[in-house]
C-alpha cells in the first residue's frame, strides 16, 4: 500500500507576485512539520509556487529530505503577472467572495479549463504514487487541486466540493490491487494538539 498526504499550504502573504508564507503560515508550516515528522515519510514532493516551498521547508529540515518540485502539483492560478490574494481576504463584495461564502465552490473559477485542470491533478497524483510503491509520501500543493484529485477518486459531479483548512492534511491510499481510496480530508488536528509519539504506529 502506498499512502499519499495531500497539504494545503500555510497561509501566504497578499498583494504580492508568487508570494511566500506569512507569519502565520511560517507558524503553521513548522507545526505541520513537527506533527509529521513522527509519520515515517518516504519522499516529499512540492507545487513549483513559493508558498508551497516555503512550506515543505520546516518538514524538509526536521527530515533531512529535500523535497521534488513537481510542477503539476501548481495551483490553477498559473498567471503570476498580477498579485496574488488569498481567497479569504478576497473583498466581501466581489462574487468570488460570496461564492466562498456560500459553498459554491464551483463558481470561485468559473473560466477554468475543468478538463485540463483534471487530467493534470490526475497526472501529478499517479506520477507520484508510480514512483513510490509502497510507504508514505507528503505532497504540498493547493486546495483546488486537491480538491479536484480527491473529487475524482470519489467519482463526484463537481471539481471542488470542500475548502481545505491551511496546512490542512488529506490521504489517499493506493491498495496493492491499484484501487485508489480516500482515507481522511482536511485533517487539522496539528494547529490545536501536540502528538502523542508513542501511540503513533
Amino acid at each position: 500500500m502506498t499512502e499519499l498526504l495531500l497539504i494545503r499550504h500555510g497561509l501566504p502573504l497578499a498583494g504580492v507576485y508568487d508570494p511566500g508564507l506569512s507569519p502565520e503560515g511560517t507558524a503553521q508550516a513548522e507545526r505541520l512539520a513537527a506533527w509529521l515528522v513522527h509519520e515515517d515519510v518516504d519522499a516529499l514532493y512540492t507545487s513549483p509556487f513559493r508558498r508551497a516551498r516555503e512550506t515543505v521547508a520546516p518538514l524538509e529540515r526536521l527530515t533531512g529530505m529535500t523535497a521534488t518540485v513537481l510542477d503539476d502539483l501548481r495551483e490553477w492560478d498559473t498567471d503570476v503577472s498580477h498579485p496574488y490574494t488569498p481567497p479569504e481576504q478576497i473583498g466581501a463584495d466581489h462574487p468570488q467572495a460570496a461564492a466562498l461564502a456560500e459553498g459554491r465552490y464551483e463558481d470561485f473559477v468559473p473560466d477554468l479549463d475543468r478538463d485540463a485542470f483534471r487530467a493534470r491533478a490526475v497526472r501529478a497524483m499517479n506520477t507520484i504514487l508510480d514512483t513510490h510503491s509502497g510507504g508514505r509520501v507528503a505532497a504540498v500543493c493547493h486546495g483546488g487541486i486537491t480538491n479536484t484529485y480527491l473529487a475524482t477518486v470519489l467519482g463526484l459531479p463537481t471539481m471542488f466540493w470542500f475548502h481545505p483548512g491551511y496546512t490542512s492534511v488529506c490521504r489517499v491510499r493506493r491498495l496493492p490491487g491499484g484501487r485508489i481510496v480516500l482515507h481522511s480530508v482536511n485533517e487539522t488536528a496539528h494547529m490545536i494538539a501536540e502528538r502523542a509519539v508513542d501511540a503513533v504506529a
